[in-house]
């Protein structure tokens, strides 16, 4: 049975097997079902259409509204990336690991800013979309490649901890007892 043919008052009264014509695909169905809805295999079922879509895109935006989000995303990356410059004198296995930690954390602060630089040049300069194009793939290859060099640091620095990190805390002594 279709479930097009019900509108949205008469979905509430449908019978469990009725509501999903997906039920023959059992657990592969929140898997697959999307996929064969996609392909038009399937009627897309009534709940589905009656919900609205995570990413719509129909919102538009003023330009104050844009400002203000680019403005505090522009904020976050910054701050995420001086949490990791927090661990500038931190204690490295390696000169060339601490030196890598810095570089990429510089990277990964210092890039949302020079997009946005970038962006400010652009609208003085007009320059051919090729350069601006190529500027801000360089960009997004730069923070990616950072960001990866940090995660692989996060994991390699385990190897060698200092002799405090292995010392058993009393968290007994540490919590106010009434």
């Amino acid at each position: 049975m279709l479930l097009n043919n019900y509108t949205t008052a008469d979905y509430f009264c449908l019978s469990p097997h009725e509501r999903d014509e997906l039920a023959p695909l059992g657990i592969l169905a929140s898997v697959f079902g999307p996929i064969l809805e996609l392909i038009g295999w399937f009627a897309i079922p009534t709940s589905r259409k009656l919900r609205v879509p995570t990413f719509d895109g129909s919102i538009k935006l003023g330009y104050s509204d844009r400002t203000v989000l680019q403005l505090a995303a522009l904020l976050m990356a910054t701050i995420f990336g001086g949490i990791h410059c927090m661990a500038w004198f931190f204690a490295f296995p390696t000169y060339q690991e601490q030196v890598l930690w810095r570089m990429s954390a510089v990277a990964i602060t210092c890039t949302p800013w020079l997009s946005v630089l970038t962006s400010l040049l652009l609208i003085v300069l007009d320059p051919q979309y090729a350069v601006v194009f190529s500027l801000y793939a360089l960009y997004i290859i730069l923070y990616v490649a950072a960001r990866a060099i940090l995660l692989v640091l996060m994991f390699t620095t385990l190897r060698n901890l200092p002799p405090d990190a292995y010392k058993a805390v009393s968290w007994t002594s540490l919590v106010p007892h009434l």
